[in-house]
């Protein structure tokens, strides 16, 4: 096909993805339910002295490039994290490498669980790279595993795939592909924690790629042996993307964007029906620089967010903020990782059952980086901070 023919190709599929838009979101709507938000247990952790850890889960790593991790806890108290590793992002070679800690606090040895030749042969088709896991964990000890799959070109051209492990991540039955939109499944990628849901089952905030970047909503509901997957735009514009997803109540919510406007300023959407719909996107006070961010939500309604800021290059530093205003205002608490010309990206927080904030993060990606801290040392650093 000649360069004219190629574009009118693409504004063929650009054509059919506007009309099939409508119809396809009208679909989805009908095929989804907004059950509410499971609230987690809002104790706080055991009243233990403030402490912070870190250490590194891919040790002895070969790999140049390791990246966009993911965090998840068993019902047992173990700790399982996901990350993709290769020679480069969308490298032949890149794997799913999945890590454990159990009670030892050791972190097992990295094991690629998903790779190129197994997905191509469990999605019998084309596959040239692997990427963006997403961890899922339900109270029966069952693990799920979101990934992206590229059969062309990059992230736009990327599919999601959804496996499952019946013994916490030492074994996966075949991975199966997602039906996200309506023109080949293309570019669905998933980032930030999941939120559970009433009765079972997660809101997964995932993004496009494809003809604009723009957040969405997968809604993974259970249906006999395994889950209904159906997906709802939250925002549109090309703009923000890679949101995090933070509950308040079983009925209202606020995400927080990757926002790479001009003012690189972090913007944020909240939603008063469950997810159903979101207000505009607003700009806080929180920089952000083209880089994707995480949030958690405290015991006492506070919001932990993991940034970065301000800094000469794009990611040389990690930092903390805290909200007292549902993530409307923040205050900077703490400096995690500050060093010229590297970079400290893709914070991944989770908050476990002992009320222990973990978080798994890349530095100058090529190492997995964990993080485990307490309420009591965040709330000491926000006072030092006034």
């Amino acid at each position: 096909m000649n360069g004219a023919g190629s574009v009118r190709a693409l504004l063929a599929a650009a054509t059919l993805v506007a009309g099939l838009a409508p119809w396809w979101l009208a679909r989805e709507e009908g095929a989804k339910s907004f059950p509410g938000f499971l609230m987690e247990n809002g104790t706080t952790g055991a009243a233990t002295g403030a402490f912070f850890r870190t250490v590194q889960v891919n040790t002895g790593s070969i790999h140049a490039k390791s990246h966009s991790a993911t965090l998840a806890e068993l019902p047992d108290g173990t700790l399982v994290a996901a990350w993709y590793a290769g020679s480069g992002e969308g490298a032949a070679d890149v794997a799913i490498y999945l890590s454990r800690r159990g009670a030892d606090g050791a972190w097992s040895e990295p094991v690629a669980v998903m790779t190129r030749e197994r997905v191509q042969a469990d999605l019998r088709r084309n596959v040239i790279s692997l990427g963006n896991p997403s961890l899922l964990a339900d109270d029966s000890g069952r693990l799920g595993l979101l990934f992206v799959s590229i059969a062309a070109g990059r992230w736009s051209g990327s599919s999601m795939n959804l496996a499952w492990s019946e013994d916490g991540g030492l074994t996966w039955g075949a991975a199966r592909k997602l039906t996200m939109n309506p023109l080949a499944n293309l570019s669905a990628l998933p980032r930030n924690p999941p939120a559970r849901l009433v009765g079972g089952g997660w809101a997964v905030p995932v993004y496009e790629e494809f003809l604009g970047k723009f957040p969405e909503t997968l809604w993974l509901q259970p249906r006999g042996k395994d889950h209904s997957a159906a997906v709802s735009r939250v925002e549109g514009g090309v703009y923000v993307l890679q949101s995090a997803l933070v509950p308040l109540a079983v009925d209202r919510a606020v995400s927080f964007f990757r926002d790479f406007r001009p003012a690189r300023w972090m913007s944020a959407s909240w939603s008063d029906d469950a997810g159903r719909t979101w207000t505009k996107p607003a700009v806080t006070g929180l920089p952000n620089r083209d880089s994707g961010l995480c949030a958690i939500r405290l015991p006492d309604g506070a919001i932990l967010s993991a940034f970065n800021d301000l800094s000469p290059g794009k990611r040389e530093n990690l930092r903390l903020a805290l909200s007292e205003d549902e993530g409307r205002t923040w205050r900077t608490i703490a400096t995690l990782e500050e060093e010229a010309g590297s970079e400290f990206s893709y914070p991944y927080l989770i908050r476990t059952a002992d009320g222990t904030i973990r978080m798994v993060y890349s530095a100058r990606q090529t190492k997995i980086l964990f993080a485990e801290f307490n309420e009591a040392w965040v709330y000491e650093q926000a006072e030092a901070a006034r």
